[in-house]
């Protein structure tokens, strides 16, 4: 697996948290509107990139700065499970800190592997829509607008299988988030509120729900 060359040290994607953020290489299924990393890691991804074992490496001499690490994309789990499964293991060999994967629910069997293998101590997902109202086809044009696709009833299921499974998992260190995104009407972001407040309810969960403005890509 290819990893982004600049490694990012954050303090505002996990609250309270010093965090290594790095990104895999390996594209995206989604291309969804105003993306910060699709020019420079997903249309054109950069020639020098890092490797598992450089990245094993620096865990090694500097994991000690950091309190959390941040897998992202891209996509992150558009790469094969086992790739996935290895390099988070050793990971959590190596690392004493909590193990982050952020997600568009697109791949909602490696996310629960994610969970019932213990891989990740949390999961960071953008409901980018309010899936659960909209028609796959009377509504396509939104998902092609906002996420670059052509949706499908089974692409749908699950993505709300995917935010349902963060919810359920029940973790501060979990996040729904969506992205205020500007071509949408404020009903689109209540709509997202009203599901995840109540699959919250369902669960008993404390799982937090951010939406954050849109931040419109520097040119």
């Amino acid at each position: 697996m290819k990893l982004y060359n600049n490694i990012i040290r954050t303090f505002t994607d996990l609250p309270n948290h010093t965090t290594l953020l790095i990104h895999s290489l390996s594209g995206c299924p989604l291309h969804c509107f105003g993306c910060h990393n699709y020019d420079e890691i997903i249309a054109n991804t950069p020639k020098e990139y890092k490797t598992t074992d450089e990245l094993y490496d620096y865990l090694k001499k500097s994991g000690f700065l950091f309190d959390a690490v941040m897998f992202s994309g891209g996509e992150f789990l558009i790469n094969p499970l086992n790739e996935v499964r290895d390099l988070l293991q050793r990971v959590r060999e190596l690392f004493d800190g909590k193990i982050i994967v952020t997600t568009s629910g697109i791949y909602f069997q490696k996310l629960q592997a994610l969970y019932e293998e213990n891989l990740v101590d949390g999961i960071h997902i953008d409901m980018k829509l309010p899936y659960h109202v909209l028609d796959v086809k009377e509504d396509a044009q939104i998902y092609k607008d906002i996420m670059g696709i052509t949706p499908s009833k089974k692409l749908v299921d699950q993505l709300i299988a995917s935010v349902d499974a963060v919810i359920e998992h029940n973790s501060i260190l979990d996040q729904v988030r969506t992205v205020q995104y500007p071509l949408l009407d404020e009903v689109f972001f209540t709509e997202i509120r009203h599901f995840v407040e109540e699959r919250k309810a369902y669960h008993g969960s404390i799982v937090p729900y951010f939406l954050n403005e849109f931040a419109y890509p520097v040119s």
